[in-house]
């Protein structure tokens, strides 16, 4: 492994001189508070990290490139109300990539491997940093695409997984659920003018009997509403070991006003144990705002942005409807507000404050605020 670590140092350092290097580091700061529906349990949590980053060009041209992250972290969790505490410090390398763009034909042929972000098409059931090789094709009309990855060498401590297992006792690095992430898609970007459709399927299959098997098929269609905004619609079905059927749908439909802000409302539907479908179950862990993960139900939201050259701000609005089984309840409301400023062209500040009002169990009703603040060099 030692061998292994000082080749790939070796050969970076050698391609490094060979061509532009740079690099740029970030120390943020994230302080949050939260409370319980009465405000009887007061929680602290603070977290202060480094991120270095460094980005070379290995060709002249610029179509061969490379890039890499690497952070510090720690969270410092306080139970106020008890008094007691946990530390977890953390080391990632979440960025190591290597990226290509060829002309091919009438398009352009795109090439990444490493560790990177991804997203299927869902943006729900994988998304977030895997190590993979990823394969796209784009020309003006089409866009195919293929990946392959691994999930057993991330650490679970930075990477939410939704069967992540987590100990007290850990601390830098813990290896995340063991997954090989496959997926191929191919969208037409021409459809009616310029709105995309788009299909992907996606397995991830299991190294080891801790895990089971998962299959995704994803339906996306998205494009211009005339003039006045955007909407986006994904539909994804999935399964288990092909013993059961789950489903989730989502809709987006964002409004342009004047040129700094946009209004959107949509919703989602996840399904529960309804009928033919069984609860829907992603790969990497999600949530709606503050609000209580439930196996079913239907989200709407609505929401309005504002950026400026220095200021973005947001203001979301949930309804969560929860539907684990055939019945359906209002559960509640979450709202969250999140502001960020532009201080100085180095120094970012900002500020996030949500609440939500569970209208069926009063205790879990929650509230929170965080403060934010970056400095890049």
């Amino acid at each position: 492994m030692k061998k292994i670590i000082v080749s790939i140092l070796a050969a970076t350092c050698a391609l490094s001189s060979l061509a532009a290097f740079t690099w740029s580091g970030l120390i943020d700061n994230n302080t949050k508070f939260s409370a319980n529906n009465d405000f009887s349990a007061l929680g602290l949590n603070q977290s202060n990290g480094i991120y270095l980053s460094a980005a070379s060009k290995l060709n002249e041209s610029g179509t061969l490139r490379f890039n890499a992250e690497g952070l510090y972290k720690y969270y410092l969790d306080c139970d106020l109300k008890e008094g007691e505490s946990t530390f977890k410090n953390i080391v990632d390398l979440d960025l190591l990539k290597l990226t290509g763009e060829f002309s091919v034909g009438n398009g352009v042929l795109g090439l990444s491997a490493g560790r990177f972000q991804y997203s299927d098409f869902s943006g729900a059931v994988f998304s977030q940093v895997s190590d993979g090789l990823y394969l796209n094709y784009n020309t003006q009309k089409i866009k195919a695409s293929l990946y392959g990855g691994y999930t057993g060498l991330l650490n679970r401590l930075n990477v939410s997984m939704v069967e992540n297992e987590y100990d007290e006792d850990e601390n830098f690095y813990a290896l995340c659920p063991k997954y090989v992430p496959v997926t191929a898609d191919f969208a037409y970007k021409a459809l009616l003018g310029s709105n995309t459709i788009g299909l992907q399927a996606a397995g991830f299959i299991p190294v080891t009997d801790d895990n089971t098997l998962k299959g995704y098929g994803t339906l996306i269609l998205n494009g211009y509403l005339g003039k006045v905004g955007l909407y986006d619609a994904r539909v994804t079905a999935g399964t288990e070991k092909f013993e059961n059927l789950m489903l989730d749908a989502k809709l987006d439909l964002n409004f342009f006003i004047g040129k700094v802000a946009m209004a959107t409302v949509g919703g989602e539907y996840v399904s529960g144990d309804q009928g033919p479908f069984d609860p829907f179950v992603t790969i990497t862990a999600r949530s709606f705002g503050s609000a209580p993960f439930y196996n079913g139900g239907i989200i709407p939201k609505a929401g309005i942005t504002f950026a400026s050259n220095k200021l973005l701000a947001s203001l979301t609005e949930r309804v969560v409807i929860a539907m684990p089984a055939d019945e359906a309840n209002l559960d509640g409301f979450d709202t969250s507000v999140n502001v960020t400023y532009k201080l100085f062209s180095d120094v970012v500040i900002g500020c996030d404050i949500g609440a939500y009002i569970c209208t069926e169990v009063e205790e879990k009703s929650n509230y929170y605020a965080t403060v934010k603040a970056s400095l890049a060099f």
